[in-house]
């Protein structure tokens, strides 16, 4: 049986060990947003062969696993009318130009008006449009991406082949330019995306609810899920998300690319492959699908939604590349509360030098580095086939965690010595959000205990204790007490609104999505 899913024999797989480990493929090229654009333009593309294109909106490939395919829309006449006037200078090639001037032309076309009436319309759509940008700066006009608040701005990766394109004088018309737009490159939709709608599509083609035994009733929150009531609520909510026409997008998208219809990709072969997970990540992609499923099922508007998925996302990713490392890796131990068998220990981020959590938090990031650089190189040493670029297996691998977490604000400083797990308002507000049902009210002490269960933080005194037994970090009584003292999260906690005090002894943690105050309280750390 593969070790894959899709099933792979690997035969023409990249030699890069951090692939052959973690899967195609993570890299550290990608940006936060376009992991979630990515994760949604799949979700909401149709897939299969073309015969049977089906399942668009679906968490699933449907039965034909053999063609892992998926058809995105590549929206390049919207990226042209919206990011063309603001690109980068010199990639701009005449026919670019060309086909700008003419695009303007064509839509005032199809607006009624003077012709002061329809510039003013054209600038006033492509004010709108700007405003939902993803990924712009310093990039050509095409690789340019949007915010992924509707299906009308999903759209795939392309790139300009500029260096090639400016050698020859061939390219007299649009379809001459055909060729030089590309969609095999991966540079910024790099499959990341793809990744993690692969670990769902295979949760929940595994029948089987049972993947996550009880740990100390760490997991009994999800023990009794339907995998298919989870799978049918996440896809619903989802659906309704990129639906829902914020501001008449879809409408108006629809407007544009009919009005543009002569300036769409002229390739007619427009699937894209889809790579692969290992599929002994079942385990990180059910407490996955549980946190997307508590975060779209909320009562949160659909762009505070997008923003915590995309916070998501990355965690995902860092989550993924632990569990998988601490799999691959013989000096990993167990750990008491956690199926994942690493530990991040966190510290306030306002802690002063000296304060003894903040060594137990340098430290712990130290062994997680130690713990992926230890697992590429093995790879690389035992695996015949991954004969691969240690440079480029780091891209891949080693370098993207501590990208992503200094992205999110969950490893600082950004540069220089000291670097430490810490966590800031924003992630203690994701985490209420993430991991309790929205509604739900469970003692702090239990909510301790589902973050470590989720992620491997120890925030409580039990579960410092269990991370630092599995990390074999000597500290004296005074930097664990300073460690185990959760005064600073409470407060976090109190001044977002998620904690309720019962009494001295008891307090509540409350995911009260859809009151304003915990709108407020996850905005103002994140601006």
């Amino acid at each position: 049986m593969s070790d894959q899913f899709p099933p792979n024999d690997m035969t023409g797989e990249p030699t890069n060990p951090a692939i052959r480990i973690y899967g195609r493929r993570f890299h550290s090229g990608q940006t936060p947003v376009e992991y979630l654009a990515e994760f949604l333009l799949v979700f909401a593309s149709s897939k299969g062969d073309s015969a049977t294109r089906s399942h668009a909106f679906e968490l699933t490939l449907g039965e034909n696993l053999n063609r892992a395919i998926y058809w995105p829309e590549d929206r390049i006449a919207l990226k042209l009318f919206t990011f063309f006037p603001t690109s980068k200078l010199d990639t701009r090639h005449d026919i670019h130009q060309k086909a700008y001037r003419q695009a303007l032309d064509n839509l005032q076309e199809h607006i009624d008006g003077s012709n002061s009436e329809k510039d003013e319309t054209i600038r006033l759509l492509q004010s709108l449009f700007s405003g939902f940008v993803g990924v712009a700066k310093n990039r050509t006009w095409v690789t340019c991406s949007f915010l992924p608040v509707s299906t009308s701005l999903l759209a795939r990766e392309l790139d300009w082949l500029h260096s090639k394109a400016s050698k020859t004088s061939k390219i007299a018309t649009w379809n001459d330019a055909g060729e030089y737009f590309v969609a095999d490159r991966h540079n910024f939709m790099a499959r990341g995306g793809e990744l993690l709608f692969l670990q769902l599509a295979h949760l929940f083609s595994n029948h089987s609810s049972v993947i996550i035994e009880d740990i100390s009733g760490n997991y009994s929150h999800i023990q009794n899920l339907s995998l298919l009531d989870l799978k049918s609520q996440t896809e619903k909510s989802l659906l309704s998300m990129l639906d829902s026409e914020i501001l008449s997008l879809n409408a108006l998208s629809a407007f544009i690319d009919k009005s543009l219809n002569d300036f769409r990709w002229p390739k007619k072969e427009r699937y894209a492959s889809l790579g692969w997970v290992p599929i002994s990540t079942l385990p990180e992609s059910l407490l996955f699908a549980y946190e997307l499923h508590n975060l779209v099922t909320s009562t949160l508007n659909n762009l505070e939604k997008l923003k915590l998925m995309q916070t998501l996302c990355c965690m995902q990713v860092l989550r993924t590349l632990c569990f998988i490392a601490s799999r691959e890796d013989a000096h990993s131990n167990s750990i008491q509360g956690f199926i994942g068998n690493y530990a991040w220990i966190a510290t306030n981020p306002n802690a002063p030098i000296g304060v003894g959590t903040r060594k137990l938090a340098e430290n712990s990031f130290d062994q997680i580095e130690a713990m992926l650089f230890r697992v590429l190189r093995k790879k690389a040493l035992t695996d015949s086939q991954a004969q691969g670029s240690m440079r480029e297996a780091h891209k891949h691998g080693f370098e993207i965690f501590r990208k992503i977490a200094k992205q999110l604000e969950f490893v600082i400083p950004f540069t220089g010595r000291g670097q430490r797990f810490v966590l800031p308002s924003h992630l203690l507000c994701f985490f209420v959000v993430s991991l309790l049902a929205p509604g739900e009210r469970i003692r702090l002490t239990r909510f301790y205990e589902r973050v470590f269960a989720h992620y491997g933080i120890a925030l409580g005194e039990r579960q410092l204790a269990a991370a630092l037994a599995w990390s074999g970090q000597q500290s004296d009584s005074r930097d664990y007490a300073v460690a185990a003292d959760t005064h600073w999260i409470e407060e976090t906690l109190r001044q977002g609104g998620f904690l309720v005090e019962l009494s001295d002894a008891v307090s509540i943690v409350h995911n009260s999505t859809g009151h304003r105050q915990t709108h407020s309280a996850c905005d103002q750390d994140a601006n």
